[in-house]
């Protein structure tokens, strides 16, 4: 609930003047830790609040300064909307835009409608992408992107892409986007490259992001559970390696080197798992063994046999 928590926290300021932490604490239900920690945030996204010690210390807004939340500034929206998070978020942000006049609350809309907040947790928290600020603008802006990305597989690839809106999954951005007529989820931390194009994005009309998170990540869902492979990693940092490449198809936490990873299918759990080479060993399901083993026998026909001359292609099976 913190969307809603920090906005609380703004009109109690206004209306008591200096309140203490313990106040705060007691009125929000939270902890005096979580009430600083909402005073930071608060002061991240421009509100002139701070904190004086002692026994007649408290929490205050500068003096002088006060809103009835039409004083936010468009950067000041911005930053709110982009770094609260919690079950509440899209009632108090819906509040708030409502509250908001003219152009502020018009970019206030503009931003609701490109961003959602899913607090159901799945995955793993990971840190924030150094692309996000051209991504956000090029998500707020309308303007399309060209990204270099990394897949599942590790394997780069160049995207032209329309984006539609940016989500937040458990700490996690991803960017929801079309790529030609295509729809595609790219998951920030990804991203090794990303540009924006003197172009203008293509948004399907009345389009709704909730809606198409809620196919999309349903879809992803089904897929991701169908299919686990057991990994054994012998070493820190091959493990440190996998986790990263992995990302959200990690299952559970690892423990005592094992690893359990999701895929749709046998065919790209055993196409993800080979390049890692020797450095991860296949536990089960016995099938992604054999098909590495199949994969390997290939590789030394190719590359162990005398040069000029083509090894011999394997046989294709018809089942």
């Amino acid at each position: 609930m913190r969307a809603d928590r920090v906005l609380a926290m703004l009109l109690l300021l206004q209306a008591r003047g200096r309140v203490t932490a313990s106040e705060l604490a007691n009125r929000l239900e939270v902890s005096r830790r979580t009430v600083y920690r909402d005073m930071v945030a608060l002061s991240a996204a421009g509100v002139p609040v701070h904190a004086d010690p002692g026994p007649n210390g408290g929490i205050e807004l500068m003096a002088g300064w006060r809103t009835d939340l039409t004083g936010l500034t468009a950067s000041e929206v911005e930053a709110l909307f982009t770094s609260a998070a919690g079950p509440q978020f899209e009632s108090a942000m819906g509040k708030l835009a409502a509250a908001l006049p003219g152009e502020t609350g018009r970019r206030a809309g503009r931003i609701r409608e490109r961003l959602l907040v899913d607090s159901a947790g799945w995955g793993r928290r990971s840190a924030v992408s150094p692309h996000l600020r051209v991504v956000q603008d090029a998500v707020f802006g309308d303007r399309r992107l060209h990204l270099t990305y990394r897949r599942a597989e590790s394997q780069i690839v160049e995207r032209d892409v329309d984006p539609l809106g940016l989500i937040i999954k458990a700490g996690v951005w991803y960017l929801l986007a079309d790529v030609d007529s295509d729809r595609r989820l790219f998951r920030l931390s990804r991203i090794e490259a990303a540009r924006a194009l003197d172009e203008p994005a293509r948004r399907p009309k009345r389009f709704d992001l909730a809606r198409a998170w809620r196919e999309q990540s349903a879809h992803w869902e089904s897929g991701r559970a169908g299919y686990q492979v057991l990994l054994k990693v012998a070493y820190d940092d091959d493990l440190a390696l996998v986790l990263r490449v992995a990302g959200d198809r990690v299952v559970g936490r690892p423990r005592g080197g094992l690893v359990r990873l999701a895929f749709p299918a046998l065919e790209p759990a055993a196409a993800f798992v080979s390049s890692f080479g020797a450095r991860v060993e296949v536990v089960q399901p016995d099938e992604v063994r054999s098909d590495l083993a199949r994969r390997g026998a290939e590789l030394v026909t190719l590359y162990g046999a005398k040069k000029g001359r083509p090894p011999k292609r394997p046989a294709v099976s018809k089942s």
